[in-house]
Formats: C-alpha cells, sequence, structure tokens
C-alpha cells in the first residue's frame, strides 16, 4: 500500500513515520511493504499527483486545518480513505467531515494502528483499480473499463480513445502505457516493434489486448474480427495478422463471460 502522513507537528511525523516503518516491516512477508510519503504542509500534499490508499492527518498550526485540507482533497476528486490523528484537536466533533473517514488517538497506539491499516488494505483490495497517466497540462486517471483503445501517434505520445467518445493524450511510449495497464512487457522481446502485429498480449483482467507495439485495444468494445484487421464499434480499424485471429475471437469470446 502507498500511505502518506501530513503532519505540521514534526516530531509527530516523524514518530508516525517509524511507527508505520515497523508496522512495513512485520507485513513484508504477509501482506506486504507500506510505501509511506512524508508532508509538513498543506501545500505540498495538495500538489503531489500520487494515488494514496490512506492519508493519516493531523493539522493544527499556522491556519492551517486537516478538516479543511480534506475536504479540498475530495473536491478535487480524491477518494483515499482519510485517517484523523487526534490530539490537542479532536477531528470527531468537526461538523464537515468528509466521507470515509476514521481516527486514531494521539499517541499512536502500534496495534490501533495495525488494525487500521487492515482496514485500509481491505478497502483497497474492494476498490476498482484506477491507473495514473499523464498529458503536457495534467495528470488524469483512467479505470480499465474506459478505455476503448489507444496508439502511439509518435514515440512519446499515446492516444486515448475513451468509451464515451472523448480522447486523452498520454505523454509515454506505447510500451510503457501498457505496462502501467498492467500487460506483461518484459517478458519476450517479441511484439516491441509494430511490425510485429501476430503477436498479442492480454491484460491481467483479459479486458484489454495489446497487438504487437501498435496499439492497446479493449475486447469488449471489438465490433468485428477479419483476417487482416479488426473494426471497433466506432469503426476505427486496426490492423492484426492472419495467424493471430483466433487469439483474438478466443479472447473476445472470454472477455464477454
Amino acid at each position: 500500500m502507498h500511505l502518506a502522513v501530513c503532519d505540521d507537528n514534526i516530531a509527530d511525523r516523524k514518530q508516525m513515520e517509524r511507527l508505520l516503518g515497523r508496522e512495513s516491516d512485520r507485513r513484508l512477508n504477509t501482506t506486504g511493504v507500506l510505501y509511506v510519503d512524508s508532508y509538513g504542509n498543506k501545500e505540498a500534499l495538495l500538489t503531489t499527483p500520487m494515488i494514496y490508499d490512506g492519508l493519516f492527518i493531523d493539522m493544527t498550526e499556522e491556519g492551517n486545518d486537516a478538516v479543511e485540507i480534506a475536504n479540498m482533497l475530495r473536491a478535487d476528486g480524491a477518494a483515499l480513505p482519510i485517517i484523523f490523528c487526534c490530539s490537542k484537536t479532536d477531528y470527531r466533533k468537526s461538523p464537515s467531515l468528509p466521507d470515509n473517514c476514521f481516527f486514531l488517538d494521539k499517541p499512536i497506539n502500534p496495534s490501533e494502528l495495525s488494525s487500521m491499516c487492515d482496514q485500509l488494505l481491505s478497502i483497497k483490495n474492494s476498490q476498482v483499480k484506477r491507473f495514473e497517466f499523464r498529458s503536457l497540462t495534467e495528470t488524469f486517471y483512467l479505470e480499465e473499463k474506459d478505455i476503448m483503445y489507444a496508439w502511439p501517434v509518435d514515440e512519446q505520445t499515446v492516444h486515448i480513445r475513451l468509451v464515451d467518445g472523448t480522447e486523452k493524450i498520454s505523454v509515454s511510449t506505447l510500451l510503457n502505457f501498457c505496462a502501467n495497464l498492467g500487460f506483461d512487457v518484459d517478458s519476450s522481446t517479441r511484439g516491441i516493434v509494430k511490425a510485429d502485429i501476430g503477436y498479442i498480449r492480454i491484460s491481467p483482467s483479459g479486458r484489454l489486448a495489446m497487438i504487437g507495439c501498435t496499439s492497446a485495444i479493449s475486447l469488449k468494445d471489438i465490433d468485428k474480427i477479419g483476417f487482416f484487421d479488426l473494426t471497433m464499434k466506432d469503426g476505427h480499424k486496426f490492423k492484426i495478422s492472419p495467424s493471430s485471429r483466433k487469439t483474438l475471437q478466443n479472447a473476445k469470446n472470454a472477455v464477454r463471460e
């Protein structure tokens, strides 16, 4: 899990870092490592593009207000669980608490922190995976089901056509774009050049297919698969190899189930 700590009291912030570090060590061979980023002011937290699985926050000094900051995050579309660490301020009494929030009392009890990490892990595992992409001007997030197809415009730019008809641009190679989506792009040297359209990779969910290094397409949004090309539901065509037709058809049939 990726966690954030935001506390304007440096001693408390360092203590939370140590406690989460020990918790991470205990989880190394079970639920996995805890990756922790630490912030001492709201500006740094609000400008970070990172998606966290939980935020531990206590901001009370220099006009900062943890509840206000949490609501700013919600207004920006961040749905992450927020854990208010209560000390001289009992955030439970705030009239404007955001949804999906929890509470811990300072000094932090290690066993209570461990239970909270279990709860955060349960929430993380129940959520639909969102992927982070960047254009020249923005960071945006997509679920796999949002993507109809994507293809490289040039060596550093990927064009994404979404199911709702809108389009996005990602600053990335297609190989890195697909790696971000979970494709295994390191297991073979095949399929890494555009000409090798006969090599098909399927995403871990089975929803997307990577055709050589020419495109990534939603199997669910294919209209027709021919011998030399396939047609998407919006009419866009992609070249394929006749040898890969059966693989794509079987993968398309499987995603319907």
